[in-house]
């Protein structure tokens, strides 16, 4: 027989909602189309939601779907509390702290919701370890979505909150980037083709130059 909802699990459902609430009150650094609203993390998150499991639908179908779902939704949980934090122009202090705020983060979720509602921890613990393919394939994807907004408010982020990036500074930091894909997610050659061809249509739509080909992408 299954067990009926009590007080407690009523609250915590009431945290949990207000926790959602939290999320889609942090802003990052990027922009809607318009280049004058904010991208908030609950954005991000449906846009995540929606895209990892459509294109592993067609491009990796030994991925469990349903997993990749899962993880999309929890995997910037910790954010509502320990806020967003740009990469763009990340150094390894800046890195440390992060995480720091991050795992402060995590460790209050699992307190506050943990017994009430384990499968939140359940799901959340599970991406953090990063032991599963569909856990890896969301974090990369995650690392591909910036462009995505990048290219639909034509790069207003690197010209606002980051301040002036010029051409040669974010190809530095995106073939930075490439290296860190190629350490956790090289088993996903399509997430690349698909890195590189965003990537054709950013550098237009922002510089209004294409990627030199002997800098590689």
């Amino acid at each position: 027989m299954t067990d009926r909802p009590d007080g407690l699990t009523a609250k915590a459902i009431v945290d949990l909602g207000d926790l959602a609430l939290r999320l889609s009150r942090v802003e990052r650094i990027t922009f809607h189309p318009d280049g004058k609203r904010p991208e908030t993390d609950s954005d991000h998150t449906v846009m995540l939601g929606l895209i990892a499991p459509a294109f592993a639908a067609r491009y990796l179908p030994e991925l469990d779907l349903g997993l990749v779902a899962q993880f999309a939704l929890v995997h910037d949980l910790p954010e509502a509390y320990a806020g967003d934090t740009p990469t763009l122009k990340l150094n390894g202090d800046d890195l440390a702290q992060k995480k720091e705020r991050e795992l402060a983060a995590t460790e209050r979720i699992v307190k506050e919701l943990g017994q009430d509602l384990p499968w939140l921890v359940h799901m959340l613990t599970r991406y953090e370890h990063q032991h599963e393919p569909e856990a890896r394939y969301v974090r990369a994807m995650d690392k591909l979505l910036p462009k995505v907004t990048h290219i639909l408010n034509q790069g207003r982020t690197f010209t606002t909150v980051q301040g002036e990036m010029s051409f040669g500074d974010l190809v530095r930091r995106y073939q930075r980037q490439l290296r860190e894909l190629e350490e956790y997610a090289a088993d996903f050659p399509p997430l690349f083709d698909l890195r590189a061809q965003l990537l054709t249509l950013l550098y237009p739509a922002v510089f209004g130059t294409l990627m030199p080909k002997e800098v590689g992408v």
